[in-house]
Formats: C-alpha cells, sequence, structure tokens
C-alpha cells in the first residue's frame, strides 16, 4: 500500500504530534526524502524519537525505511489521474464540480484498491463463495451498501440475511455458527450497532468480514478478514459520497470475483433475467 495513501487514511487516528508531522510529510514529500530524523524533527517542532514512533506507526522498521517508501509512493502517485485540487466551493460552476467530483472519485478508487491486499481480498472470497448463510449490515449509508451486495449475492443462489432493524439483526448473528460469515460495513468502524452484531456472530463461531476506514478500530479487532476503503471526505463529509464510493468499489470487486469463481454463475444470471423479462411483458 502506498504510504502516502497509508498517511492520509491514519491521520485521523493518530496524536497531536503525529498528524504535525503527517501534514508536514504530505505537504513537503520531495524535502523529507532528503531530510534526516533530526532536520525533520526540527522543522516539524517535534523530538526525533516521535519521527522514528510515527514511521514505526506506519508499518516500517524506522525512519529510513520511511524514506524509501516515500520514494516508491511518488512514482506511484504519479501514474494516478491527476486530480484536481481542493474542494468543491459553493461558487464553482457545473463544469468544475463535475470534473472535481470526477477527480475525487477517481482517486478514492485508485487509494482503496491500494489499501488492500490481495491476500486479504482473495480469503474474503473464499469465505463468501463457502458460506453456508451471509449476514450483511450496515447503519445509515453503509446500509445501502450493505442491501446493494446482499441483492447481487441472492442473485448468486446464496442464503443472505440483510435487514436495517439492529435488534433484528443481532438476533439474527445469535442464530450464526461456524461455516457463516457477517459481513459488517461500518467506514468509522466505531458504529456501536455494527460492533453489536459482529460481536453476536463471532460468539457462535461465525466468521466476520469487516469494510471499514484504513486504520485500527474496535470492528476490524473481531475481524476475520479486515478489508478497507480509503474516502477523503472533507469537514461537512459531502454526505459520505466518497466513502460509499471506495465502500461500492469493494464490494463490487469481491462479487465479480466471486461471480468468477462460481460455475453455476451464468446460469443463476440468466434465470434472473428471464424472470424479470416475465414481470416486463406482464406490466
Amino acid at each position: 500500500m502506498s504510504t502516502l495513501v497509508k498517511i492520509r487514511a491514519m491521520r485521523d487516528s493518530m496524536s497531536n504530534h503525529e498528524q504535525r508531522i503527517a501534514d508536514f510529510v504530505l505537504e513537503n514529500v520531495e524535502a523529507v526524502r532528503a531530510q534526516s530524523s533530526k532536520a525533520l524533527a526540527e522543522q516539524v517542532g517535534v523530538s526525533q524519537s516521535s519521527v522514528v514512533k510515527f514511521s514505526q506507526k506506519l508499518g516500517y522498521k524506522g525512519y529510513s525505511d520511511l524514506k524509501l517508501s516515500l520514494t516508491e509512493s511518488v512514482a506511484r502517485s504519479a501514474m494516478l489521474p491527476k486530480a484536481i485540487h481542493g474542494d468543491i466551493a459553493a461558487d464553482d460552476d457545473l463544469a468544475t464540480v463535475a470534473q472535481k467530483l470526477i477527480a475525487r472519485k477517481n482517486l478514492a478508487l485508485n487509494e482503496t484498491v491500494m489499501a488492500n491486499s490481495e491476500k486479504v481480498l482473495l480469503q474474503s472470497v473464499e469465505a463468501l463463495l463457502s458460506a453456508k448463510r451471509i449476514l450483511l449490515f450496515g447503519v445509515g449509508a453503509s446500509s445501502l451498501v450493505a442491501r446493494d451486495v446482499a441483492y447481487k449475492l441472492m442473485k448468486l443462489g446464496k442464503s443472505v440475511l440483510v435487514e436495517n432493524d439492529t435488534h433484528v439483526q443481532v438476533a439474527n448473528a445469535a442464530t450464526l455458527g461456524q461455516g457463516d460469515v457477517v459481513f459488517a460495513i461500518s467506514e468509522s468502524g466505531v458504529t456501536q450497532d455494527v460492533i453489536r452484531v459482529a460481536q453476536a456472530a463471532t460468539s457462535q463461531g461465525a466468521e466476520v468480514i469487516s469494510l471499514t476506514r484504513f486504520a485500527r478500530n474496535p470492528l476490524t479487532e473481531l475481524a476475520t478478514h479486515s478489508l478497507f476503503c480509503v474516502a477523503n471526505e472533507s469537514e461537512a463529509r459531502s454526505s459520505s459520497i466518497l466513502a460509499r464510493t471506495a465502500q461500492f468499489m469493494i464490494t463490487d470487486l469481491l462479487f465479480i470475483l466471486i461471480s468468477q469463481r462460481d460455475e453455476k454463475a451464468n446460469e443463476l444470471f440468466d434465470r434472473s433475467r428471464q424472470a424479470v423479462e416475465v414481470l416486463r411483458r406482464d406490466s
């Protein structure tokens, strides 16, 4: 995963000192690549040990490894679509709004793909493929994503439970067991309703696939497989537009991968289309 993506994704969960380092690195990547940890610490106004701890929090052995990774990130970022800088302003015309939205969505899609390892994605696919029952749950905007992927999995003949009511979903989760899967979606990873459902499922031996922002959180702690979305929303969060875009990227990717591996997928899709065609003719 790109270091720059990782820093942006983890920034909100960092301490004040770490956020200051993160902001400086993001705004001065080229300069940081040529600086020592001592020089960076002096410029940011923190201790040298804080810089080292910041590097380790990102998963690197030390500051030298962080700098090497930054070089790779710069090269990778150069291959991404160029975004229009800045949030959408109140006085932007329609064309500018459209361009900015497309650029931000493209960035969210690319960074989300880079945030997830192929290993965990394929493990999640296998878990969903072999699951006896699948319970999908999310709250608010995440519930829209959960219901969408539920409908897709139903077309593959999967036994799927999806319900917006938390009490019903906790009760459903309590009936799960080994061989069953909960797909829990929460951008923050701290939504209590979603966590309760995941806890009820894990207590009965079911697996949990989580889809959250890229940060350690209570939901990832419960998950068997942790998937991530990267969405750098503005302070107003734009009605979670970017978060939903990133979440749909992962759920659609999983659905396609599952369809590729399911020998009966095409037959089942044809049945669904034919059934709907009958309804259209009747109407």
